[in-house]
């Protein structure tokens, strides 16, 4: 570094989750905050992925930019994957925290699974092209770039420094900012922390897959108990706020039209099992339908890495088996213990004398009036239990106090 290097501010933003327009915007005002004030822009990032077209516009924002933009992946446990890759070797310093990766980064089709015949050929040819410029305008190792593609190669912090598609590897955003200043010619002056507007944060949240399928599955079910418990419409407007939060969410991310239908499918067969009992075939229909439609949900042309993750799918999947298997059981015992119904619900009831002569009679019970016999004399308004039905005669018994 220079004895006179020039002190610059560091301009510290963090960009979590998916990669999309609106995380685009972001970095390039905050390029134009730390061009302003003649600093350096810090990018602590952490993405599983996210939108090609995003990912390009990021990039060549700072392949243009003569603000110098550091790229740093942190905090420990985070990761670059799929357009991280592309972000981070694009800087003009890229870093990394002991516990991160990087890489990933090979296109998938609308299924989530890899490209075939010349399609594929031309998008992988398309997208290695797109790595090797990065790789060979940053200087950095241009095979271990491309293999993230090719292969879908992931690299540790160190292993992505020892192949040389990194600069450095430490857990201080100053000491990561110190060592770019060591390759770029400046020193640090101040951190200066730059916070995403309330918008911003808004569109951050609702980018990510997880939260929409919650919200979607939030939305549905509010709904339903609206129906339930109508009157009261607090569920209809958590439902309605729900799908509306879904549907903004899939303006930011796009979704695949297939994975949407499933998930349809699969609410609708899961509605028809509560009227059309099916042994638990329908459910079994629903489950597959909805198990696929949310791996494919974001699985589409243009989005790199980006998924409803595992576990949520499967707690989810989970959660409607255990409501469908109690729902099950109530109506199965229900209907073991469905009362019976006409004369043989009489025996052993209480039932009040109305007229009685000798050995017969009629009886109340029920709202409903009964020729009765006994071996005993009764009186009226006598109480007296039922102890057998013989045709449309009931025979009673005076009832102990």
């Amino acid at each position: 570094m220079p004895l006179l290097a020039q002190a610059k501010d560091i301009f510290v933003i963090e960009v979590s989750g998916v990669i999309t327009g609106y995380t685009e915007k972001y970095i390039k005002t905050s390029i134009d905050k730390a061009s302003e004030s003649d600093g350096v822009l810090m990018l602590k990032i952490d993405t599983p992925g996210g939108l090609l077209q995003s990912t390009r516009g990021i990039v060549q924002l700072i392949l243009e930019s003569e603000t110098p933009v550091i790229t740093f992946v942190s905090p420990q446990g985070s990761r670059a994957g799929s357009a991280g890759t592309f972000i981070a070797l694009a800087s003009h310093f890229a870093a990394m925290s002991e516990g991160t990766n990087i890489g990933a980064a090979h296109p998938v089709n609308i299924t989530g699974k890899d490209f075939e015949g010349n399609m594929a050929k031309k998008i992988e040819n398309d997208t290695v092209a797109f790595m090797r410029s990065i790789a060979e305008k940053r200087g950095r190792n241009t095979d271990a770039a491309i293999a993230t593609v090719t292969e879908s190669k992931s690299y540790t912090a160190n292993q992505a420094l020892s192949l040389g598609i990194i600069d450095a590897v430490g857990n201080d955003s100053r000491d990561i900012a110190e060592k770019a200043g060591g390759k770029l010619g400046f020193s640090v002056d101040d951190m200066v922390t730059l916070k995403a507007t309330p918008l911003q944060k808004v569109a951050f949240f609702l980018s990510d897959p997880n939260v929409l399928v919650l919200l979607l599955f939030i939305g549905i079910l509010a709904i339903v108990l609206e129906f339930k418990i109508p009157g009261t419409f607090v569920f209809a407007a958590i439902g309605i706020a729900a799908i509306i939060m879904f549907l903004m969410g899939i303006n930011i991310i796009p979704i695949n039209s297939l994975g949407l239908l499933l998930l349809v499918a699969g609410f609708c067969l899961l509605g028809a099992e509560i009227f059309l009992p099916s042994f638990g075939l329908l459910t079994v229909a629903s489950m597959a339908c909805l198990g696929t439609g949310l791996y494919l949900l974001f699985s589409t042309e243009g989005n790199m890495g980006i998924g409803v993750s595992f576990w949520l799918i499967g707690s989810l999947l989970a959660l409607i088996l255990a409501v469908a298997v109690l729902i099950g059981r109530l109506i199965f015992r229900d209907f073991r213990s469905k009362p019976a119904t006409g004369k043989q619900a009489l025996t052993g009831k209480s039932a009040k004398v109305i007229s009685w002569k000798e050995n017969s009679g009629q009886i109340f019970v029920h709202g409903e009036i009964w020729n009765a016999t006994s071996e005993e004399t009764l009186e009226k308004d006598e109480k007296v239990t039922i102890v057998g039905v013989d045709g449309m005669n009931i025979k009673v018994e005076r009832e102990l106090v």
